[in-house]
């Protein structure tokens, strides 16, 4: 019987307690718990002990907590962070950057790619089971700017198994630092981590495709968990197709200096 409204007004009260020993609130606890909660009623949907979850998107509407790992520019910069990654000199590092904005997987997962993983002539990346955070096999959509950056990555470095060998060795990936580094050379190291790629994506396709959040869901390659997760095995791929082109085309739109922006309402 406890509504919405009252999980949502419980929740902000929690997020704004404050941690005795910081002193700061606790954002991240009201996410946990709401997380959690979030699970019961899962479970008690599918056993039909109630009608519907009251905590399904509820997570939008609480305080954000956002790690160092996720450090984003807003919206407004992004165009200005798009045509600094441009600029950057080493060309290799900069088709990465720009793939790492426009794919917004996991920086791993690229600086480790090789190039069996791909399927250019398809517009597909497999990247393997273990290879990824949920170890569970992810197929990416590549939209014609990605496959064009790809193309010219490959004529630069096909020699290696390895999209990004390292200087040393062929048959090793670049340091993890590779792109960490570059983006502190664009002075963007205290606004921007390669990580926060993926918190900037998810934050304008939801915005965008706000009917779709399970799509914008498997394009980040998050897995379900509990039961929800057991019952929905959907890739939603062909989805996924047009919504990363969509993306990819936004980025390419905002990045021209000759265009007036305007901030999206």
């Amino acid at each position: 019987k406890i509504t919405k409204q009252q999980w949502h007004g419980l929740l902000q009260d929690i997020q704004q307690k404050l941690n005795l020993r910081t002193g700061k609130p606790i954002v991240e606890m009201g996410q946990r718990i709401a997380a959690l909660v979030r699970e019961m009623y899962d479970y008690a949907e599918v056993t039909g002990k109630v009608d519907y979850n009251p905590i399904n998107n509820l997570h939008k509407y609480l305080t954000k907590h956002i790690s160092n790992s996720m450090k984003h520019v807003d919206e407004v910069e992004l165009p200005a962070l798009l045509r600094a990654l441009d600029s950057y000199p080493s060309t290799d590092t900069r088709i990465g950057l720009k793939l790492l904005s426009m794919l917004f997987c996991r920086p791993t997962e690229l600086r480790e790619a090789t190039w069996e993983e791909f399927d250019l002539l398809k517009g597909e990346w497999v990247i393997p089971a273990e290879r990824i955070k949920m170890r569970k096999e992810h197929k990416v959509p590549l939209p014609s700017q990605a496959i064009d950056l790809l193309n010219q990555l490959k004529s630069l470095n096909g020699y290696s198994p390895y999209l990004f060998p390292s200087r040393s060795s062929s048959n090793k990936p670049k340091s993890d630092t590779i792109f960490i580094e570059a983006l502190k050379r664009l002075d963007y190291g205290d606004k921007q981590n390669p990580h926060g790629f993926r918190h900037i994506a998810s934050t304008i396709l939801n915005n965008q495709f706000s009917d779709k959040p399970q799509v914008v869901e498997a394009c980040l390659a998050h897995t379900k968990n509990g039961v929800k997760g057991t019952y929905d095995k959907a890739t939603h791929f062909e989805e996924r197709k047009g919504m990363m082109q969509w993306y990819a085309d936004y980025l390419e739109k905002i990045a021209d200096d000759s265009v007036i922006h305007f901030k999206r309402a």
